[in-house]
């Protein structure tokens, strides 16, 4: 990378905390893939006159950072560099790359605009700095803007064509959009110029999503070996290679490779998820609750009140699992008005739960040209759920275009087929479902198992079998 040799350090935190997939980014596209392909417009970063703010102003703004955590204690050391020195655009760098860090092990989406802010700041005192015009990318990029992101990362290239952090960037644009050929050659550029933890892992959940499981286990052991600076990160490979073997109903290998961490007393979001889902999948259900409630005292978060909510269903307690479902609601309402939501999320909790799958549709549909596998499932799951049986086929081919081995996908494929009166297909799907892990979900694997039941009923055996595979 370009840059005067003391910035070295500098490029070296940047690098580490912005380049690691950002866990909530797999789910939306706001565009198509072909924009990918297309020359890319320049952005018209802020002018000096729009950026009214002095630097003492832009930093008061800034969260408050908890100087007893390790990221915390960075962020907090880089304001008050910033603070002493703020005609050097790398000490907003660094600011920001603090930020990045903290967003991406709290999930918090203030902190997108916080480190937007002083990127923002850095291009003012230096327009053609590469790794500022990274941060824009990958600010943009967190709040689901993908073509913005695109721009931004482009410019970084122009910048500096070896900028390893705008390749990573571009490449997390290109899989949210479910352009996957390309994500392969932007992450290959990345692993080539610089292999460690972060092309790694990136590069191995690609692999994953595209139904390379083998080889994305083998290059996410490679990530964890090399490490990385911040703990967390590391801490997130390691989930990562837990939630693989979990989809592959390898409960017990899941269990070990996150046990260090949770004795190790870690927060991070992801762990505490996947360990819940795990201790559920064991009806260990007081150990799931607990995980659950130790994330919750972080703040809310949707997907803890959902998974208490499924536990207290699964225990015959629906007015215990309905407080729960009524949290996840009224967070996503209180994330709107704030300017940040994530619909995907939403859609699908709607649809698992049959609730208000009118608005789970409208939230849906705004992908309905969508080709990230992921998100394709949610939307013939919402399809199917709504009744509207050729939509979701359709959405469902994409869905499984990728091979993807998640459980849930062949789950949501065998209940559509069922509905179309494609018997053949549904039972093929419902049992690759349970093949791969019988407990992929406290409610729904049940649910699977009850449809896959009634369709080796001999009266099932004598219906008709006309309509195509999805």
């Amino acid at each position: 990378m370009n840059g005067p040799s003391s910035s070295a350090s500098a490029r070296a935190v940047s690098y580490f905390i912005r380049l690691l997939f950002p866990m909530s980014c797999i789910i939306v596209a706001l565009s198509t893939a072909h924009f990918l392909r297309k020359p890319a417009e320049k952005p018209s970063p802020a002018s000096p006159a729009a950026v009214a703010a002095t630097p003492d102003a832009i930093l008061s703004r800034l969260p408050v950072p908890d100087i007893f955590t390790p990221s915390g204690k960075l962020l907090f050391a880089a304001i008050e560099k910033t603070r002493t020195s703020p005609s050097d655009p790398k000490n907003w760098i660094l600011t920001g790359d603090a930020l990045a860090q903290l967003q991406r092990e709290t999930e918090q989406t203030r902190y997108h605009d916080a480190a937007e802010s002083v990127y923002q700041e850095a291009l003012r005192l230096a327009p053609k700095n590469a790794t500022a015009l990274a941060g824009m990318a990958w600010a943009t990029g967190g709040r689901h803007e993908f073509e913005k992101s695109i721009q931004w990362g482009n410019q970084a290239l122009a910048a500096d064509p070896e900028c390893i952090e705008a390749f990573g960037i571009l490449g997390d644009a290109a899989v949210e959009l479910g352009d996957y050929d390309l994500a392969f050659e932007h992450y290959q550029k990345m692993m080539d110029l610089r292999p460690d933890l972060s092309s790694w892992s990136r590069g191995a959940h690609l692999l994953w999503l595209t139904g390379e499981t083998n080889k994305a286990m083998t290059l996410m052991g490679k990530a964890i070996a090399a490490g990385a600076p911040h703990a967390e990160n590391t801490a997130w490979c390691q989930v990562r290679m837990a939630t693989m073997l979990f989809h592959q109903g390898a409960l017990p290998p899941a269990e070990d490779a996150i046990r260090p961490l949770l004795e190790a007393g870690s927060k991070n979001s992801h762990l505490l998820l996947l360990a819940a889902r795990i201790a559920g999948a064991k009806e260990d259900f007081p150990l799931a609750e607990k995980h659950y409630q130790t994330l919750l005292e972080s703040g809310p978060h949707p997907q803890a009140y959902a998974g208490l909510g499924d536990l207290m269903t699964v225990q015959g307690k629906p007015e215990a699992a309905e407080e729960f479902y009524q949290k996840v609601e009224n967070l996503h309402t209180a994330h709107v008005e704030d300017g940040s939501h994530d619909h995907g999320i939403m859609a699908k909790f709607l649809a698992d739960t049959d609730r208000n799958l009118i608005e789970a549709l409208r939230m849906a549909e705004e992908h309905k040209l969508t080709k990230n596998v992921l998100e394709a499932d949610t939307l013939a799951w919402v399809y199917y759920k709504n009744g509207m049986l050729p939509q979701a086929i359709a959405a469902m081919k994409t869905a499984l275009s990728r091979n993807t081995p998640d459980p849930e996908i062949h789950y949501h494929a065998g209940m559509i087929a069922s509905a179309f009166g494609d018997l053949t297909s549904a039972k093929k799907h419902l049992k690759q479902a349970l093949a791969m892990n019988p407990n992929f979900s406290l409610t729904q694997a049940p649910l699977a198992m009850k449809a896959l039941q009634q369709l080796d009923s001999p009266k099932a055996l004598t219906q008709a079998d006309t309509a195509g595979e999805p």
